[in-house]
């Protein structure tokens, strides 16, 4: 996974612009759910509050026809009431009955049946071949209702009719009177509280047995199992969801029970229907989501390009910038190598010119040694890179190991005290190089005459915070007393002594030994620990 830097230098990593699209992705997919359920939940409680008005204007039909039957039976009472007991059973009363048949355009006939279920009187419109449920009808009574509604079934259910049965009790005489209506006018209205033939509008009584739907159908007896029954027990009203046992159709069915009467208006509306205007609902907001997440998706993915792009121009402007930075130095770094190198041939050719002055001509040993010690100085300068400084110390040590200065057919030995980090720049190298370079050509010359063996000490320490001091010796013949005679090579280390600003003090303590004490300049001080290098070079 690749990460990146911003101009600023903060990291700009992959999984910010990932979690990023997964955040919109994720809040979208949650806005979608939200507003699912919300709106859901918002379109069933309308279509309950629809179903509970409709359910409403069942009830209030029907309790409007049951009580027009009642007054109706009460107008007989009263009529009975009037001409005394013996005219129940009389051809006027039949006739009173069958008048107040033709006053109704849905009477379906009006009989007054006695206690065991017998007809007492009836009117020209009442079924002869009625049998009248009256265990059906006491078992009513016994639950505390005071009328009774069921449905008379015919051979076509579209001539099937529904009756309403309230008891009375005249001077001891006890009756039932039965009035009958037609189901086409009920249907019809159901039909209108219910147009679409997928909607249920019904009659339920409360005992389970479903009289009347929109549709023309039987009646069916459902058991106290089924979720209508077990949703309208108890309660006034509600909904309910379930498949009906008619169609198969998944509805939900609102309800409310009709007053003082047994039965239960319902309506319900198919789940499908539900669930199309909550797509209607849903769709429109879904796809705003999807569109704002994709948006986003896309919009972080040209971000996060754009800041790539962005990040490769600076990437490719700073190595640019490092080239040109490491180019600049080459360039300063060639133009001091070629000025220090044409110092150092002048300085060559200076102390050729000295040595043909003084002596006549040239001592291969000592311009071999001389010119070692320039190029270990170059070959150290080199090695250190980018830095314009060296580490006194190691080349020192590298300078009293060379064959050169110390040859290994003399029994010499040269024990090193050398310590690292004392770092000078070229300008001051070079002479303190030569110097070193001289004052061990020199002990190695004149110190062990006839050959004889001996011993060299060389010693480097700091003697202050920017003060080194240099110290060559050895236990051989010592300096001559008296006048100080000065070889070529003792007035060389002198010029550049004073080259390098140094002091350069001479002295005997068991042979020969010369001090050189020296300002610390253009060095970076290294973080090395002292220590010391005890080496024999044969």
């Amino acid at each position: 996974m690749r990460n990146m830097t911003s101009p600023a230098g903060k990291p700009l990593r992959s999984t910010h612009f990932i979690a990023l699209r997964m955040g919109a992705a994720i809040l979208a997919v949650l806005g979608m759910v939200v507003w699912a359920v919300w709106s859901w939940n918002e379109e069933v409680a309308a279509l309950e509050e629809q179903g509970q008005s409709k359910a409403r204007l069942i009830s209030l039909y029907v309790e409007r026809l049951v009580q027009t039957q009642v007054i109706l039976q009460q107008a007989a009472l009263r009529d009975l009431k009037d001409q005394g007991p013996d005219y129940l059973t009389s051809p006027p009363f039949e006739g009173f009955l069958t008048a107040i048949e033709s006053a109704q355009t849905s009477s379906g006939g009006i009989a007054v049946h006695a206690p065991d279920g017998r007809v007492l009187a009836q009117g020209r419109l009442y079924p002869s071949d009625f049998r009248f449920p009256i265990e059906a009808f006491r078992a009513a009574r016994a639950a505390g209702w005071t009328v009774f509604v069921g449905r008379f079934e015919t051979a076509d259910p579209v001539n099937d009719r529904l009756f309403v049965a309230t008891d009375f009790s005249d001077e001891g005489q006890d009756a039932i009177f039965v009035s009958m209506l037609t189901l086409g006018s009920i249907r019809a209205f159901l039909q209108q509280i219910a147009p679409s033939p997928t909607d249920a509008a019904s009659l339920l009584r409360t005992d389970g047995y479903l009289l009347l739907r929109r549709n023309v159908s039987r009646p069916i007896m459902l058991d106290e199992t089924a979720p209508a029954v077990e949703a309208t027990k108890g309660h006034v009203s509600g909904s309910y969801r379930t498949v009906a046992i008619s169609d198969g159709i998944n509805r939900l069915y609102s309800f409310t029970r009709v007053p003082d009467l047994p039965l239960v208006a319902n309506y319900g509306a198919p789940v499908s229907e539900i669930r199309a205007g909550w797509l209607w609902r849903v769709v429109p907001i879904w796809m705003f989501l999807g569109l704002l997440a994709l948006f986003i998706f896309v919009l972080s993915g040209r971000i996060r390009r754009a800041m790539e792009l962005s990040v490769i121009a600076l990437e490719t402007r700073q190595q640019l910038e490092a080239t040109q930075k490491i180019a600049e130095q080459r360039a300063r770094l060639m133009q001091e190598l070629s000025h220090r190198v044409k110092n150092n041939l002048a300085l060559v050719l200076a102390l050729i010119d000295r040595q043909i002055r003084t002596r006549g001509g040239i001592e291969p040993l000592e311009l071999r040694g001389r010119i070692m010690a320039i190029a270990e100085v170059h070959s150290m300068l080199f090695a250190a890179g980018e830095r314009y400084d060296l580490d006194f110390g190691r080349l020192i040590e590298r300078l009293s190991l060379s064959e050169a200065l110390v040859p290994p057919e003399r029994s010499i030995t040269v024990d090193r005290d050398v310590e690292e980090g004392i770092r000078i720049g070229p300008d001051s190298a070079v002479p303190l190089a030569l110097v070193a370079a001289e004052l061990l050509t020199n002990a190695v010359k004149h110190a062990f005459p006839d050959g004889r063996p001996g011993r060299i000490r060389v010693s480097l320490h700091h003697v202050g915070a920017d003060t080194a001091r240099l110290e060559i010796a050895d236990d051989g013949v010592g300096l001559p007393e008296g006048a100080e005679p000065k070889p070529s090579g003792l007035a060389i280390v002198e010029a550049l002594v004073a080259q390098a600003d140094a002091v350069l003090e001479r002295r005997n303590e068991g042979g020969a030994c010369f001090r050189l004490t020296f300002p610390i300049r253009g060095h970076t001080t290294a973080d090395l620990p002292s220590r010391t290098l005890a080496r024999k070079a044969g």
